[in-house]
């Protein structure tokens, strides 16, 4: 799945409110990992999500759930 705001519509919580429903979802199913392939321009949303880099190829930690996220 690709999460992608135009740029005429970003900076209106839309990235951020389709985010918090994909954690939902994935802790209402159990998934454990989350694969996650983001730009240095959208590493700020993860972050005030609760995502924490660990390293430039890194595991992320929101609420919980292990993400692995591939940075550049």
């Amino acid at each position: 799945m690709n999460v992608y705001t135009i740029p005429m519509w970003r900076g209106q919580g839309i990235a951020t409110a389709l985010l918090k429903e994909i954690i939902c979802f994935m802790r209402e199913t159990e998934a454990k990992r989350l694969w996650l392939q983001a730009t240095e321009d959208g590493k700020r949303i993860y972050e005030q999500l609760g995502f924490v880099s660990t390293s430039k190829e890194m595991d992320m930690v929101c609420n919980d759930l292990i993400i692995n996220k591939f940075l550049f």
